[in-house]
């Protein structure tokens, strides 16, 4: 029995070497693996400054950024001149609507006969005294459309309401069409224009 235990603490003795040898072997692999890959970094990111300090490499390195900057600039100042030019649009648009609208509720105003009131009204549809010349046979309703299409969120949405009551100006117009010209304008009538008027009036777009 007793041989039997020296035995067994000799073996459990050698076991305990065994494993202190091979751990500290793999240690000492691990390490020389460890440097080794910390050898090849810094082997390859010395190739790669030497590469980018060469001729060649700063050739290529000032291409993508020369190339890639003017890009990005391009872009850029593409952007500013649509928005630049958006902007003018909505703003000649926007004039050109606020005349009219002048003209049309100032002759409205001074209308005696179904026939002032035509005349007035025919700003709807043609602008006597136009800002803008190119504008001057676009009809109230496409002009608050194509600002329409320069405006976003709400302000979309009041352009949309704009053009509604322009095209009820235009459906009321159309039924003086079948009175004559000599009658007496209504109250009434005149009473419906001037509230159309001001209801486009109150809406208030600005181009964001």
């Amino acid at each position: 029995m007793k041989k039997l235990i020296e035995h067994e603490e000799r073996y459990r003795h050698e076991f305990k070497k065994t494993l202190e040898v091979e751990s500290h072997a793999i240690s000492q692999n691990l390490g020389a693996a460890v440097l080794e890959v910390k050898a090849e970094k810094e082997k390859l990111g010395t190739q790669i400054m030497a590469f980018l300090n060469s001729s060649v490499g700063m050739w290529l390195l000032s291409s993508v950024v020369i190339t890639g900057g003017a890009a990005g600039i391009q872009q850029i100042q593409h952007k500013y001149e649509i928005e630049e030019k958006n902007q003018a649009q909505f703003i000649s648009y926007k004039f050109e609507i606020e005349n009219r609208l002048d003209n049309i509720e100032y002759a409205l105003r001074k209308a005696k006969t179904v026939g002032d009131a035509k005349d007035a009204l025919s700003g709807l549809f043609k602008s006597k005294f136009p800002l803008t010349p190119e504008l001057q046979n676009r009809s109230l309703a496409s002009l608050y459309l194509n600002i329409y299409e320069l405006l976003s969120g709400t302000q979309q949405e009041k352009a949309q309401v704009a053009i509604n009551f322009a095209r009820e100006m235009e459906d009321a117009e159309n039924v003086l069409q079948g009175d004559a010209n000599d009658q007496p304008i209504g109250v009434e009538e005149k009473a419906i224009f001037k509230k159309l008027i001001a209801s486009i009036r109150a809406l208030k777009l600005n181009k964001a």
